[in-house]
């Protein structure tokens, strides 16, 4: 896609699996430093896009919680241990029942936070149009090809996907109303419907526990990194939403 765009354009890629807003602005991951400050924004740059929250909004432990620990419970009747949003380390109690938490949580803490990032973005490249890109709903066909989902869980984890892209949205004309920043939400949900995990097309993976690299999850239950990330069709599906943004 980018030589179609401008064959003479220098693009570089930076993004890093399982990043949050805090890895992008402060902390970098693997001895790595924050993205922001690799050296790629400047007056010069001229687009950047970026997909962050999904890891600020915990997705990962919630459907962990939902797959493997709320047992005859409704996830989103149980809980999880509280994080601190700024390093992600484990605080003290928990959130409460998740139906409850995920909103406040997702509004209150997720969506400033990636402001924060986007103000970053344009203070360093100032002339620089910011695309961010959504999530889908990850379950499409009702959830059940994933053991431990039940009829009304998927649903409200397609919700939690949802309450997150408005946020997002949100996000993004904070950063417009704040800062002047160009930046432009784009929403992937109906490219992918039907097509996430369980789907016909399944374009995006489920539970993947073969493969497996030295920095996948290891544990009572290996489940490798590329679980519930675009399989290659779905990676074409992200570029069709990334290049109507682009128009």
């Amino acid at each position: 896609m980018d030589t179609s765009l401008d064959p003479q354009l220098d693009y570089h890629f930076v993004a890093c699996s399982g990043a949050r807003t805090y890895n992008m602005l402060k902390e970098g991951q693997n001895s790595e430093v924050a993205q922001i400050d690799t050296g790629y924004l400047d007056n010069n740059t001229t687009l950047v896009t970026l997909s962050v929250g999904g890891n600020d909004a915990r997705f990962t432990d919630v459907f962990n919680q939902c797959v493997w620990k709320a047992g005859l419970d409704l996830c989103q009747d149980s809980s999880i241990g509280k994080k601190d949003p700024d390093t992600g380390k484990d605080t003290a109690g928990d959130t409460g029942p998740l139906k409850d938490w995920a909103p406040k949580w997702l509004h209150d803490q997720v969506r400033p936070r990636i402001v924060n990032v986007l103000n970053a973005i344009h203070t360093a490249a100032p002339h620089a149009k910011i695309i961010l890109m959504g999530y889908p709903e990850l379950l499409s066909a009702g959830g059940q090809c994933i053991p431990g989902i039940g009829t009304e869980e998927a649903p409200w984890l397609n919700s939690v996907a949802d309450l997150l892209d408005g946020e997002m949205k949100g996000a993004a004309a904070d950063a417009a109303t704040q800062n002047g920043a160009n930046v432009v939400f784009a929403d992937p949900r109906r490219e992918f419907q039907g097509k996430t995990v369980c789907g016909d097309p399944e374009d995006v993976n489920g539970i993947v526990k073969t493969g497996l690299f030295r920095a996948d999850n290891s544990g009572i239950v290996e489940v490798g990194m590329a679980s519930f990330h675009p399989k290659i069709a779905g990676a074409r599906l992200y570029a069709n939403v990334l290049q109507r943004a682009l128009k």
